[in-house]
């Protein structure tokens, strides 16, 4: 079985891209609306949602 079309392993990836430019965007003072709009394309992309 091919686990990396699953939601959890879509979630977890995106999570983990989020999480490490997240701590970029705060190191570089990115724009919280430029970084929300990053955050919200990243989730879109793998096709999942950011609700927690």
């Amino acid at each position: 079985m091919d686990n990396t079309n699953s939601y959890d392993f879509k979630l977890s990836q995106a999570r983990g891209l989020v999480s490490q430019l997240g701590m970029f965007a705060e190191e570089n003072d990115i724009p919280k609306d430029l970084w929300d709009s990053l955050e919200s394309t990243i989730y879109e992309f793998y096709e999942v949602s950011n609700e927690r």
